[in-house]
Order: structure tokens, then C-alpha cells, then sequence
């Protein structure tokens, strides 16, 4: 059984055929998929490996029967113009090659691979990840607000018409994109559940600080090529504190892109002096060494799923603060959390971190226990098994056409719904 998963990724590939990638994907992150299936495909956006980027601070995306089919980019008009006919060609023959198709949400690859599955039967399942209208709303360009509409109606249309859908929210997608197809709840973070020391620790570094005299790290962790993630929010919250109590804070952000226009931004409010940039590390053990030296961690998106970065913070026992944006109120403590965009409300949070151990001590506490359901051993069996249902539909979906068989129903001992978490 062949599977094709398509998500519009950037992928960056070597001369020896290596491919590598940002963030979250992993060659570990496709195991779950190989467990069921014999080879997986993999479309997304591919761009050469250049000296500008460090091995060392990139994942090795690449193995065992995984393939590559990276695209040129067609997400903007020149793209289209130039690139659609090939990609959707291409993109057709890759799902008529496979037994069955994954469509990881907001994508215009994604939309291609669907229509060419469902002309062709294919069986069709949806990783539900993020809000297509939240997603391109807020990427702070006009041609985000005039494709929104666009994006939102296709993801809905597609949610609609799968056989399967996992969900990475408990309640905010599953309201937005409605299905009737099986359905379950995991979200895609990857993570071990660490020992009861890390609560301890973080407890003691707190109680350890004089919030008199030692400055506190700010941390947030997102990609700077556009808005989604509250950065420039972030730094006009922390201009006004600076201007109120100066000296009291480091603000350090964690993600790739390049950080001019924010250190533009960061000058012309005054607090270019305690703003850090630091790129990219390798995802897992580094990004969480990264966040055990935060000491408030921030998500003022404006869109999310369920952000693995803020779940990755509660794991360490770090206070955070968020933005109401997707699924971060399936997370945060209602108190902790702002409007998007609200920089007074988000500023109010902050100082109140600054300022008191209780409020830190609080939050490290309530973090490092909410946070227990997102953990592998809890999320790991919930994949296993929704994708294991999903490999036995298609492999009686291919059996029936095979056998010449058509209009064939779905084998009723599937469940339709499998239990969440």
C-alpha cells in the first residue's frame, strides 16, 4: 500500500539526495504513516540546500521508503502563471501512482491533490492542523485578505467530503471545519513526557529570583516572514513596559525567517537593546534546552491550531501567556489569555509576570498538569489507531476496485468516531 501525503512545506534538498526541513517534520515525524503503509510519497514546496543554512540546526527529513516530490512555489499570481500547469500534472500522476491520499490542511497543493483524488476514488484522509481563514487573514498582506474567503470555503469543501479527519484541537477546528467522515483528536506535537524534576527545577529557579534586580527572559518561539504569530504585537507590548519599569526583561525570539523589518520596528519603539533574534535550532531537545532558560514564554498569535511551541513550554513548567487565536484557550488558563492584537491587555499579563512569584509559580504549576494529555503515550496509540483504520479502508477500497467491484460500501466494523483524548 502506497500513500501520498501532501502539505505545502518547504523542503530543502541536497546534492546526495539528503532532504531536510524547519520545525516539525522530521523523518520521525512519518514513522506513524510507515507503521501501516509500504511507501509514503511526500509533496510539498523544495528548495535547493544552500551554504546559508546550517546542518546542524536543521532535521534530517529523509529515509527508508520515503520519497520527495518537492514543487515549485505556486501561492502567489506569478507562481500560478508559471508553475500551475506542471505542478497539477505532476501532482495527478502522483495520486493515480497511490492507494490512498493525506491532506495536511491550508494549502494550494493540497486543494490539486483533492480534486484528482476524488475524481479518481481515491480514499482521502485530512490532518485538520489549522484555520485557513485565520491563517490567511492575518499574513498582513492585502492578497491574504482577498484570498481568505477562498481558502476558508476550500477547506470546509474538503473537510466535508474526506473519509477520515484528525483533528489537533478539542473543540476550535472541529466548530469551523465540520465533517461527517471518522474522525479523532490527537494533536501533532511529538513529545516524551518529562520526569517530575522538571516541575521542580523550574519551581526553584523561580523562588530563586529577585524580580527587584534580575532580568527575566521573554521568549516566543514562530517564523518572521509574516504576522500570524503576534510578533510585532509582542514588541509593542514590551515598548511600553521598557518605557514604564526599564531593564526588566530580555526578549528573545526563536524561529526562522529574516528579522530586519522587526529589527526596524524593535529600534523605532527603543527596545532594539533588549530584543534578540536567534534563528533556528534543531527541533526536540534543543528547542526544549531553549525554552528551560525562558522564563515567561508568550504566543500572541492571531492564528493557530493547537501551537506546539506553547505545548512544548507548558512541558517545561514555564509561565505563558497567549492570544485567544485558535485553539490556545484549549490550553492557557483563561486569565493568561488576551484578545489578538489587544497589546494593553497582553502588556497588563506581562507586568503582572514581571512582577510576582506567585503569578509565575501559578502558572509553572498549572502549565505542567494541563499539559499531560499532549504527551506520546497519551497521543501515540490515538494516531496508531485512527491511521490504522484508515490503511484498512483503503486497502477494501483498493481490494473492491481491484476486484472490479464499484460502488462498494464501507465495511460497517470501522468505527465513525474513535475516542479522543
Amino acid at each position: 500500500m502506497n500513500l501520498l501525503y501532501c502539505h505545502d512545506n518547504t523542503y530543502f534538498y541536497s546534492e546526495t539526495g539528503d532532504v531536510y526541513s524547519q520545525g516539525q517534520f522530521p523523518y520521525s515525524y512519518f514513522t506513524t504513516f510507515l507503521k501501516e503503509f509500504d511507501e509514503l510519497a511526500i509533496v510539498g514546496r523544495g528548495a535547493p540546500l544552500n551554504h546559508n543554512l546550517d546542518l546542524n540546526k536543521l532535521n534530517l527529513s529523509s529515509g527508508d521508503r520515503v520519497d520527495f516530490a518537492l514543487m515549485p512555489n505556486i501561492n502567489s499570481i506569478n507562481g500560478l502563471l508559471k508553475n500551475y500547469s506542471q505542478v497539477n500534472k505532476k501532482l495527478k500522476k502522483l495520486v493515480e501512482e497511490a492507494d490512498a491520499v493525506v491532506i495536511r490542511a491550508v494549502s494550494d497543493l493540497s486543494w490539486l491533490v483533492f480534486k484528482h483524488a476524488k475524481k479518481m476514488n481515491k480514499p482521502i484522509a485530512m490532518e485538520m492542523a489549522a484555520c485557513a481563514w485565520d491563517s490567511t487573514w492575518n499574513h498582513g498582506e492585502l492578497k491574504g485578505y482577498l484570498y481568505a474567503p477562498i481558502r476558508f470555503l476550500r477547506d470546509k469543501i474538503i473537510t466535508a467530503n474526506v473519509d477520515y479527519v484528525i483533528y489537533v484541537s478539542q473543540n476550535f477546528l472541529q466548530n469551523r471545519y465540520p465533517t461527517n467522515a471518522v474522525t479523532t483528536i490527537a494533536s501533532n506535537v511529538r513529545l516524551s513526557r518529562p520526569d517530575d524534576l522538571v516541575l521542580e527545577s523550574r519551581l526553584q529557579k523561580i523562588e530563586s529570583k529577585d524580580l527587584d534586580e534580575d532580568i527575566l527572559t521573554i521568549g516566543l518561539i514562530g517564523p518572521l516572514g509574516h504576522k500570524i504569530k503576534g510578533i510585532h504585537i509582542a514588541l509593542q507590548a514590551l515598548s511600553h513596559i521598557e518605557k514604564d519599569k526599564p531593564g526588566k526583561f530580555i526578549f528573545k525570539v526563536l524561529g526562522p525567517g529574516n528579522p530586519e523589518n522587526y529589527r526596524i520596528m524593535a529600534s523605532e519603539l527603543g527596545i532594539e537593546h533588549c530584543v534578540i533574534f536567534e534563528g533556528i535550532i534543531r527541533s526536540g531537545d534543543g528547542v526544549l534546552k531553549w525554552l528551560d532558560d525562558i522564563d515567561i514564554y508568550i504566543q500572541p498569535s492571531f492564528q493557530e491550531g493547537v501551537p506546539r511551541a506553547t505545548i512544548e513550554a507548558m512541558s517545561r513548567g514555564c509561565p505563558c501567556l497567549g492570544s485567544m487565536a485558535g485553539g490556545i484557550p484549549e490550553l492557557l488558563d483563561n486569565k493568561r489569555l488576551h484578545k489578538p492584537g489587544d497589546i494593553k491587555t497582553l502588556k497588563t499579563h506581562l507586568e503582572k509576570m514581571l512582577t510576582s512569584k506567585e503569578n509565575q509559580l501559578e502558572a509553572a504549576k498549572y502549565n505542567f498538569k494541563k499539559v499531560s494529555r499532549y504527551y506520546s503515550d497519551e497521543l501515540t496509540p490515538i494516531r496508531e489507531k485512527f491511521w490504522g483504520e484508515f490503511k484498512d479502508f483503503a486497502a477494501e477500497k483498493v481490494s473492491i476496485k481491484n476486484s472490479g467491484v464499484k460502488n462498494g460500501a464501507r465495511n460497517t466494523t470501522i468505527s465513525k468516531t474513535l475516542v479522543a483524548k
